[in-house]
Order: structure tokens, then C-alpha cells, then sequence
């Protein structure tokens, strides 16, 4: 009885935080981190006390995904004890709030949501609802249209979700997941359009946004979901009519620029490049005929080799990552790369070999990046004289962030328990789908950017969406 409560109470949870998180706001964009954040750890923080009374933790001793999460929890409290200042390690950077607090309900939130949740068109169509309105909203403002009154608003900040980076970080999550409910639905079928429009909204908000970072999305959602579509020909035809919706959203957004050039209310970027020169409809051409010769080829009898077909993708993939590896090594890109990226990288990297061995190994302490930073007059002087004195919370790249703030066994165990459930929740129904778009998307983002309350903590999130997965739940 207890069980089916907890599912009851998780789905609320689910559609609340969905709906309310994206969208809070105390003084418009002022302190607007802050106040998501705090909204965070309420709306979790109660889901979390009320799971823990219903049923407590019962782990399963031969549970691998239960002892790594747990082995998470244990190494950040060695990191908290340890921290160089407890009180913003305990309760994270004022406005960002990605500290012990916020990990331990994220923790907890995933162990809970893994043990179940009531799943059906109702409970999603009330999940995407909100981020559909968020994407909506992000697309106006581009263009100068402001359906809501935000105080302190600028074309540097969008919809109801602040600066582009934590925008870009939020379409992360709910883009791919969109991209993966629209892939699952029959063509044709009235769920098959509704989930294409939402989809829709959410590639062009990602196009318009203005991060470049954004192509990194666009990589990684279609990336695994061309390798996943890879294990029978049915699947790989769906993934054509993904790819023919991006070009035809791409191609969209050519035709804004082309008709209306003045419109676009920030700077050229990659992704604004991407749609140039009619690319959109190349994309749809190549998808069509790439469809038709598969088409034709299966009416011939000839076999699908799943196996050779991935294995050409992943060579792809290797030449390609050895060819950007190849040109940071020869230093072939600059240090202004990425608005100074490979320069915090690098004083990043030099920071983390100037730790002490205990730091090394546990971290200086959660969210304490910057307070350790500019506490050193070495790195405080490097990263004032470079940065023009704007002061710098991370590295802008998530996985060195943890290895200062949680030190080497922190960034084992954190990107060891994503890896593993992603190896998990690869092996359940085929509705998992759209829960490992997003884990992907956000790990690709993050190469180049933070924590945040609207995309880090939807990652715990999805991950225990994901492992709670058993049969085929979504409607087909």
C-alpha cells in the first residue's frame, strides 16, 4: 500500500516541479538563481521527507546502483567535513545553491522517483506543459516580444529561466526528451503530431537562444538516438523523421532571418551559421532520400547489420574526437575560445595540481570554487587581471568544477553513477529512450558549462525516472 502511495505522490511531485521550477520568480530576473534554488530544495526537500516516512531506504544488498549512490552521498560528506568553507559548502554559492544540501535531495529524490512512478499521456502531457510555454516564450524574446513584464530584463537573459547558459542547460534536459517522446509515437498518429509540435518549439528555442553551446544539444541528442536507431531498420526510418523535423525547424528559422534580418535581438553565433544557406532543406532532401534507398534495399531482401553499421558510427565518432583532441593539443585554438573557456580551463586545471593531496582526493568543497579562488592571491590576481574583474563561481566546464570542489573521488563516483545508470536504463523497454536523450544532452553541455538549479538537479531527476522504467509505459 505504502509502494502505490509513493508512486501517487511521486507523479505529483514530478508535474509540480515540472511546472513550478521553470517558471518561479521573486524580482524578476534579480536574484532569479537564488530563488530557483531555494524553490528547489522546498519542493524536493518535502517530496523527500514525506517518501522517507512512507517507506524509508530498504537497499538491496546486491544493488550496484544503490551502493554507488550512496557511496556519492558518503564522499561528499567527507568533502563537507573537509571543506574550506563549510557554510557555502553546506548550503551552496548564494544563487547557484548546487551544494551538500541540494546533492543530498537530489540523491534521495532519484533513489525514491527509481522506485516508481504512475506514467500515462495525462501525467505527460502535465510534465511538458510548462517548459513547452518556457520555449515558447524564449522564442518571442528573441525577436523583442515580451508577453510578460520581467524586471530587469535583457536580451542577455530569457523566458523565465535567466542567462542563456542556464537556458541552453535547461533545453538540455527537455528538448532531448521531447525529440525521444516524439520518436516513440506511431507517424501519423495524433500523439505523433503533438509531441512533433512541442518538439518544434523546443529546436527553435534551441537554435534561437543565442549559446553556442547549444549545437553541443543538437550533437548529442541526435547522435545517441541515431546509434540507438541503428538496431533494425523500423526504428532507423523513425529516426529519419526526426532528423527531417530538425532541417524543417532549421530551415524555419532561415526563412525568419531572410525575411525579417533585423528581428534578431542578439549576436551571430553557431547555431544562427547552422540555418544559413538553406541547409534546414538539405537536411529534410538527405533524410527523404536516405529513407527511400533504405526502403527500397529492404523490398530486395538485403539484410540490416546493426552491428557494422554502429561500429562505422563509433570509427566516425573516434576520427572526430581524435581531430578536435589533435588541435587543442597543438594549440591551434585560442585562449579567447569559447569567451575565455581555455583559459578557465587551463588556470582551472593548474589550481587543481597546486591542491594539496587531501584536497586532491576530496576537494576543496562543494560550490567553493570561488571562494577558494579568490582566497589565493595567485588565482585571485590571475583571474581578476584576465577576466577584467568579473568574478568567476566555476571552471565552465562541469567535470573539472567537481574535480577542485569534490576532488578526484567525488568525480568518480559522480560521473561512475551516471555512466552506470545510463548503462541501466540502456537495457529497459524502449520508453527509456526519453530519459537517455536528456542524460546525454546534459553530459555534452556540461563539457563547456555548470550546475544549475534548472538543468542538474532535472538530471537526478530523469536518471530516476529512468531506473524506475520496467515495461513499456508511454502510450504508442
Amino acid at each position: 500500500m505504502k509502494t502505490k502511495v509513493l508512486k501517487i505522490i511521486a507523479s505529483i511531485h514530478i508535474i509540480m516541479l515540472c511546472s513550478i521550477l521553470p517558471l518561479y520568480m521573486e524580482q524578476g530576473y534579480y536574484r532569479l538563481g537564488e530563488a530557483k534554488g531555494t524553490m528547489y530544495m522546498l519542493l524536493s526537500g518535502v517530496f523527500v521527507l514525506i517518501a522517507s516516512f512512507l517507506v524509508g531506504i530498504k537497499r538491496n544488498k546486491n544493488e550496484i546502483w544503490e551502493l554507488l549512490l550512496g557511496a556519492l552521498f558518503f564522499a561528499n560528506v567527507v568533502t563537507l567535513i573537509f571543506s574550506s568553507d563549510i557554510k557555502t559548502a553546506f548550503l551552496g554559492l548564494e544563487g547557484w545553491r548546487i551544494g551538500f544540501l541540494t546533492t543530498l535531495i537530489m540523491a534521495l529524490e532519484c533513489y525514491y522517483l527509481s522506485k516508481g512512478l504512475y506514467i500515462d499521456e495525462y501525467v505527460i502531457a502535465a510534465i511538458f506543459v510548462t517548459p513547452f510555454l518556457i520555449f515558447v516564450i524564449g522564442i518571442l524574446g528573441r525577436f523583442g516580444i515580451y508577453p510578460i513584464e520581467i524586471y530587469g530584463s535583457d536580451t542577455g537573459f530569457l523566458a523565465t529561466i535567466g542567462n542563456i547558459n542556464w537556458y541552453v542547460g535547461f533545453l538540455a534536459i527537455f528538448v532531448p526528451a521531447g525529440v525521444g517522446l516524439s520518436y516513440l509515437q506511431k507517424p501519423g498518429s495524433k500523439s505523433f503530431w503533438a509531441c512533433s509540435l512541442y518538439t518544434v518549439a523546443g529546436l527553435m528555442a534551441l537554435l534561437l537562444q543565442g549559446a553556442d553551446s547549444g549545437l553541443l544539444v543538437i550533437i548529442g541528442t541526435y547522435g545517441l538516438l541515431l546509434f540507438l536507431s541503428l538496431s533494425d531498420r523500423s526504428s532507423f526510418h523513425r529516426f529519419m523523421a526526426q532528423l527531417a523535423i530538425l532541417g524543417l525547424v532549421i530551415e524555419t528559422v532561415n526563412l525568419i532571418m531572410i525575411f525579417n534580418p533585423g528581428v534578431y535581438n542578439y549576436d551571430e553565433n553557431i547555431l544562427i551559421a547552422l540555418c544559413d544557406h538553406h541547409k534546414g532543406l538539405i537536411i529534410v532532401a538527405l533524410s527523404f532520400f536516405i529513407y527511400r534507398v533504405s526502403a527500397l534495399v529492404d523490398e530486395v531482401g538485403f539484410m540490416w547489420k546493426k552491428t557494422l553499421y554502429r561500429q562505422v558510427l563509433c570509427g566516425l565518432l573516434f576520427a572526430i574526437v581524435a581531430f578536435f583532441i589533435v588541435i587543442i593539443a597543438t594549440g591551434k585554438i585560442p585562449y579567447n575560445f569559447g569567451n575565455g573557456r581555455l583559459f578557465i580551463w587551463q588556470i582551472s586545471f593548474d589550481m587543481f595540481l597546486n591542491l594539496s593531496s587531501w584536497q586532491k582526493i576530496f576537494g576543496v568543497g562543494q560550490d567553493c570554487y570561488s571562494f577558494y579562488a579568490y582566497h589565493s592571491p595567485m588565482w585571485a590576481d590571475s583571474l581578476l587581471n584576465v577576466l577584467e574583474g568579473n568574478r568567476l563561481t566555476n571552471a565552465h566546464c562541469e567535470m573539472l568544477t567537481i574535480l577542485i570542489e569534490r576532488g578526484i573521488v567525488g568525480v568518480t563516483l559522480y560521473y561512475g553513477f551516471i555512466l552506470y545508470s545510463l548503462s541501466r536504463i540502456i537495457k529497459k523497454e524502449q520508453t527509456s529512450i526519453i530519459c537517455l536523450l536528456p542524460i546525454i544532452s546534459y553530459l555534452f553541455n556540461s563539457s563547456v558549462s555548470f550546475s544549475t538549479p534548472v538543468s542538474t538537479t532535472f538530471l537526478f531527476t530523469v536518471i530516476g525516472i529512468g531506473m524506475s522504467f520496467k515495461s513499456d509505459q508511454v502510450s504508442q
